[in-house]
Protein backbone atom coordinates (compact mmCIF):
# COMPACT_ATOMS: atom_id res chain seq x y z
CA UNK A 1 0.00 0.00 0.00
CA UNK A 2 1.02 3.35 -1.07
CA UNK A 3 1.31 6.38 1.69
CA UNK A 4 1.93 9.87 1.38
CA UNK A 5 1.69 11.86 4.37
CA UNK A 6 -0.20 15.53 3.38
CA UNK A 7 -0.14 17.63 6.27
CA UNK A 8 -2.72 20.89 5.53
CA UNK A 9 -1.40 23.92 6.80
CA UNK A 10 -4.60 25.31 8.03
CA UNK A 11 -6.65 21.67 8.54
CA UNK A 12 -10.11 23.78 9.43
CA UNK A 13 -9.77 25.59 5.66
CA UNK A 14 -7.68 23.08 3.58
CA UNK A 15 -9.43 20.02 4.32
CA UNK A 16 -12.70 19.14 3.62
CA UNK A 17 -14.89 15.70 3.56
CA UNK A 18 -17.18 16.28 0.50
CA UNK A 19 -18.83 12.68 1.46
CA UNK A 20 -19.64 10.63 3.83
CA UNK A 21 -20.72 13.46 6.01
CA UNK A 22 -19.88 11.28 9.44
CA UNK A 23 -16.59 9.35 8.39
CA UNK A 24 -17.14 7.28 11.80
CA UNK A 25 -20.40 5.92 9.96
CA UNK A 26 -19.28 5.89 6.17
CA UNK A 27 -15.42 4.76 6.86
CA UNK A 28 -13.73 2.22 8.52
CA UNK A 29 -11.84 3.30 11.51
CA UNK A 30 -8.87 2.59 13.74
CA UNK A 31 -8.03 4.29 17.06
CA UNK A 32 -4.46 4.94 18.86
CA UNK A 33 -2.52 6.95 20.04
CA UNK A 34 -4.52 6.58 23.86
CA UNK A 35 -7.74 7.13 21.35
CA UNK A 36 -7.38 10.31 20.33
CA UNK A 37 -6.10 9.51 16.67
CA UNK A 38 -7.84 8.10 14.33
CA UNK A 39 -7.38 5.86 10.83
CA UNK A 40 -9.72 6.41 8.44
CA UNK A 41 -10.37 3.48 5.81
CA UNK A 42 -12.34 2.97 2.88
CA UNK A 43 -14.53 -0.65 3.95
CA UNK A 44 -14.36 -1.89 0.39
CA UNK A 45 -11.14 -1.78 -0.74
CA UNK A 46 -8.94 -1.06 2.76
CA UNK A 47 -7.22 1.93 1.91
CA UNK A 48 -6.01 4.47 3.93
CA UNK A 49 -7.92 7.77 3.34
CA UNK A 50 -6.75 9.84 6.45
CA UNK A 51 -5.80 10.17 9.81
CA UNK A 52 -7.69 12.51 12.24
CA UNK A 53 -7.46 13.53 15.97
CA UNK A 54 -10.07 16.51 17.10
CA UNK A 55 -12.99 17.24 16.90
CA UNK A 56 -15.31 17.52 13.31
CA UNK A 57 -18.45 19.04 12.37
CA UNK A 58 -20.79 19.20 9.43
CA UNK A 59 -20.59 22.80 7.89
CA UNK A 60 -21.91 24.53 4.72
CA UNK A 61 -19.24 25.95 2.33
CA UNK A 62 -20.07 27.60 -0.39
CA UNK A 63 -17.46 25.81 -3.02
CA UNK A 64 -17.83 29.04 -5.76
CA UNK A 65 -14.80 30.62 -3.28
CA UNK A 66 -12.64 27.85 -4.02
CA UNK A 67 -11.91 27.41 -7.26
CA UNK A 68 -14.45 27.28 -10.80
CA UNK A 69 -16.21 24.85 -8.87
CA UNK A 70 -20.53 25.68 -9.95
CA UNK A 71 -21.51 23.73 -7.36
CA UNK A 72 -22.32 26.71 -5.12
CA UNK A 73 -22.89 26.03 -1.49
CA UNK A 74 -22.82 22.42 0.07
CA UNK A 75 -22.57 20.03 3.70
CA UNK A 76 -19.03 19.23 4.36
CA UNK A 77 -17.14 17.39 6.94
CA UNK A 78 -14.33 19.80 8.30
CA UNK A 79 -12.05 20.01 11.48
CA UNK A 80 -13.79 21.96 14.23
CA UNK A 81 -10.85 24.54 15.01
CA UNK A 82 -10.87 27.73 16.75
CA UNK A 83 -7.02 29.25 15.50
CA UNK A 84 -5.33 27.69 18.76
CA UNK A 85 -2.25 26.37 18.92
CA UNK A 86 -3.45 24.21 22.11
CA UNK A 87 -6.64 23.31 20.28
CA UNK A 88 -5.29 22.28 16.73
CA UNK A 89 -6.75 18.98 14.95
CA UNK A 90 -4.10 16.51 13.39
CA UNK A 91 -4.73 15.81 10.70
CA UNK A 92 -3.12 13.65 7.93
CA UNK A 93 -4.20 12.70 3.89
CA UNK A 94 -3.13 10.02 2.25
CA UNK A 95 -2.14 12.22 -1.03
CA UNK A 96 -2.59 8.98 -2.95
CA UNK A 97 -6.30 9.37 -2.26
CA UNK A 98 -6.90 12.76 -3.30
CA UNK A 99 -9.50 13.58 -6.17
CA UNK A 100 -7.44 14.84 -9.29
CA UNK A 101 -7.77 17.81 -10.50
CA UNK A 102 -5.64 19.79 -13.01
CA UNK A 103 -4.94 22.88 -11.20
CA UNK A 104 -3.37 20.42 -8.35
CA UNK A 105 -0.11 18.20 -9.35
CA UNK A 106 2.07 16.75 -6.33
CA UNK A 107 5.16 17.18 -7.93
CA UNK A 108 4.76 20.48 -8.24
CA UNK A 109 4.72 20.65 -4.34
CA UNK A 110 8.38 18.79 -4.84
CA UNK A 111 9.35 21.53 -6.90
CA UNK A 112 8.71 24.10 -5.22
CA UNK A 113 10.74 22.24 -2.15
CA UNK A 114 6.93 22.60 0.13
CA UNK A 115 7.74 18.56 0.47
CA UNK A 116 10.23 16.93 2.14
CA UNK A 117 10.48 12.71 2.21
CA UNK A 118 11.69 10.31 4.62
CA UNK A 119 12.98 6.99 4.30
CA UNK A 120 10.90 4.43 5.90
CA UNK A 121 10.87 1.49 3.75
CA UNK A 122 14.38 0.49 4.94
CA UNK A 123 14.74 -2.68 7.42
CA UNK A 124 15.24 -1.55 10.87
CA UNK A 125 18.66 -3.18 11.15
CA UNK A 126 19.81 -0.70 7.71
CA UNK A 127 20.79 2.68 7.91
CA UNK A 128 18.06 5.10 6.88
CA UNK A 129 18.86 7.46 3.94
CA UNK A 130 18.76 11.48 5.05
CA UNK A 131 15.19 13.15 4.53
CA UNK A 132 15.32 14.81 1.00
CA UNK A 133 13.58 17.69 -0.32
CA UNK A 134 14.31 16.70 -4.44
CA UNK A 135 12.30 13.09 -4.85
CA UNK A 136 11.32 10.59 -2.96
CA UNK A 137 13.05 7.68 -1.99
CA UNK A 138 13.25 4.26 -3.52
CA UNK A 139 9.36 2.92 -3.28
CA UNK A 140 8.10 6.13 -2.37
CA UNK A 141 5.66 8.19 -4.47
CA UNK A 142 5.52 11.95 -5.60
Amino acid sequence: MNMFHVHPANPREDFMLLSPFDPDQGLSTYEWHHKERKYYFCPKCGVRCFTFGGMGEIDVVDLTELDDNNEGKREVWRAKWDGEDETRPYVSVNGTTIDYREDFDLRVLTEEKRVQYFDDRSEPEEKKMEARWDRPHYGGCY
